[in-house]
């Protein structure tokens, strides 16, 4: 399917469904970014179209969070490389396309937990929460992690814990929680981050462990799934009879 940006833009506006002011709060973003598209119209939308690098570029450009959402599912794997992520990473101004930029094009990537390090540092909101969006990700995908790299992603949430904005601390959060549901092992060094965590002076390192804390401990292991899963679950309360 051949289309070119505006088109493409025309296609999202049709399908508008949501009250752009109401998307525009949730998002911090202005009104006048917003069309209203929920995120599974524009992946119907994208299937439509197909991978498409040179689309995916013109609609990067555009002023609409939707037509970002839409050039990060239209673009081809194959032409992800370090120069694309850096270039895009910075255009990002919302939480809701910093997760859908490192949730589709990066968390498969071998380097992932690299990235995820690496940007975690960054005093930059969403280069930040990308890092931290990008390890709770890859650590969804693991089945294990080596020493080394349960040790960083450790170290690499307890650091980004002090910090006090809401889209830093959630994602912080997240990162933690899914870290401790990959494995027996990493559950337990979770666990005891988040204790940790929740003993700190300052607030938004307790606030991230208790926020994390909360759902690690009702996390159990059953025998026909990959992940802990919560033991409040059909399947978890099965398992602890």
């Amino acid at each position: 399917m051949g289309i070119s940006a505006p088109a493409a833009v025309e296609l999202l506006k049709a399908q508008s469904t949501k009250d752009p002011s109401d998307v525009a709060k949730k998002r911090l973003v202005s009104p006048e970014c917003v069309l209203g598209v929920s995120t599974s119209d524009i992946r119907r939308l994208a299937k439509r179209i197909g991978g498409d690098a040179d689309l995916a570029e013109a609609l990067w450009l555009s002023e609409f969070v939707e037509a970002k959402a839409l050039a990060i599912l239209v673009l081809p794997p194959s032409r992800v490389d370090d120069a694309l992520i850096t270039r895009w990473l910075a255009d990002i101004g919302d939480w809701s396309t910093c997760d859908l930029f490192v949730k589709s094009l990066i968390a498969k990537r071998k380097d992932a937990v690299e990235y995820g390090v690496k940007w975690t540092a960054s005093s930059d909101l969403y280069t930040k929460r990308a890092g931290l969006a990008l390890i709770a990700n890859y650590c969804m995908r693991a089945t294990s992690f080596d020493d080394e790299v349960a040790s960083q992603i450790g170290y690499t949430i307890e650091e980004a814990a002090s910090d006090d904005r809401d889209h830093v601390r959630q994602a912080c959060c997240w990162a933690l929680r899914e870290f401790g549901k990959s494995n027996s092992n990493s559950h337990e060094a979770a666990c005891l981050l988040a204790l940790e965590l929740t003993q700190s002076d300052e607030a938004p390192k307790s606030w991230v462990g208790r926020c994390a804390y909360r759902e690690l401990q009702n996390l159990v292991k059953v025998p026909e799934r990959r992940r802990l899963i919560s033991r409040e679950s059909k399947t978890g309360m099965k398992q602890v009879k």
